[in-house]
């Protein structure tokens, strides 16, 4: 379906001009829908699915000069660089709104650049005091509607065809700053303790991140449990992906570092309880023994003796679960989110003398 739409029929770009995806891509996707509820809004760059409406490049830069104010809305030091060049040399009419993420000092051209924005979003308040302006605390959100628990996790499970009862996820791509080895390491301590469980990892793998995969997976050979622990490659489908969370019975977040961090929020809004680090915005979201548990980073023994604990009572799983999406459905909805970004928004174009 072709959903690409002309410049004069938007007021806001979310322009995605990094070439590698990530959760800045996955976080953009997820609310532009709800946005486009109450704003003409398109995505403009890579890795922006067909059914989201999207404007191109070529055409935005030939007809979006004689366009009325827009916003620019960037989440990357490319689309803050590409904005003020669009509105300071080729005299686009543009509101220049970047959020960001990232819990630490930023480089002295990210600074520069935040400095000429018009309007700063942050998704947590640690990332919020990195930006030395000030800025609106915007959770990210999540679509309820899409992640919700299953009528039957154990039969969603047995769906799969995989060894085991229960299923222990990560989502998220094979790589060191992602947690993936201190999960293995952690699963070769704690599956001989847990014969019904199941670990699965379930994200892609680059091609630069090979030679690490295959070294976890002969870390795991000499365990002997690369039956119980299944590396799931790329899901071609995104629309897989909720169905992988209702099928956990808990889902481990075991980032090094992170900006925010969707998986965690994700998993709650399905009904699983979350083992995290202590990194992105996680620690704001897990109750310790509500709906989770928090670790330290890199910490192979904390993580397993939290997935340990996790894993003791299947029974207790069902509550905490339960905790974990009351939360998310009362705090951190997709519309909530939208509902915030639409309101700096609307503040940019009042200073204009114009209405979203």
């Amino acid at each position: 379906m072709d959903r690409h739409v002309e410049p004069s029929d938007c007021r806001v770009i979310a322009p995605c001009l990094g070439k590698r995806f990530s959760g800045i891509n996955a976080s953009m996707i997820a609310v532009l829908p709800e946005l486009g509820k109450y704003v003409p809004i398109a995505a403009m760059g890579f890795h922006v699915p067909s059914d989201i409406p999207q404007i191109r490049i070529r055409h935005f830069l030939l007809k979006g000069r004689r366009g009325p104010w827009g916003i620019w809305h960037a989440r990357r030091n490319i689309d803050m660089l590409v904005g003020l060049i669009l509105r300071r040399i080729f005299r686009f009419r543009l509101f220049l709104v970047f959020t960001s993420a990232a819990q630490r000092r930023h480089s002295w051209i990210t600074r520069w650049y935040v400095h000429r924005m018009d309007a700063l979003i942050a998704t947590t308040a640690i990332a919020a005091s990195f930006l030395d302006r000030p800025a609106v605390v915007v959770s990210h959100g999540v679509d309820t509607q899409v992640f919700h628990p299953p009528q039957d996790r154990q039969a969603e499970w047995a769906r799969r065809g995989l060894p085991g009862r229960y299923g222990i996820g990560v989502f998220g791509r094979i790589r060191p700053q992602k947690g993936s080895e201190d999960f293995v390491e952690a699963m070769i301590r704690v599956l001989p303790q847990r014969p019904d469980w199941t670990a699965v990892l379930i994200g892609q793998t680059t091609e630069e991140f090979r030679p690490f995969e295959q070294r976890l997976r002969r870390r795991l050979q000499e365990a002997g449990l690369a039956d119980r622990v299944l590396f799931t490659g790329f899901l071609k489908d995104p629309k897989d992906v909720p169905g992988w969370y209702r099928a956990m019975s808990v889902v481990v977040c075991p980032s090094r570092v992170e900006g925010f961090g969707l998986p965690c929020l994700e998993a709650m809004a399905s009904g699983c309880p979350v083992v995290a680090t202590r990194t992105g915005a996680w620690p704001e979201l897990i109750r310790e023994g509500q709906d989770g548990y928090l670790v330290p980073c890199q910490d192979v023994s904390a993580l397993a003796e939290a997935i340990l604990k996790v894993t003791a009572d299947p029974a207790r799983l069902v509550q905490m679960g339960l905790r974990a999406r009351e939360k998310v459905a009362e705090h951190y909805r997709i519309e909530d989110e939208a509902a915030w970004i639409l309101e700096v928004y609307r503040r940019l174009f009042a200073d204009r003398g114009r209405t979203v």
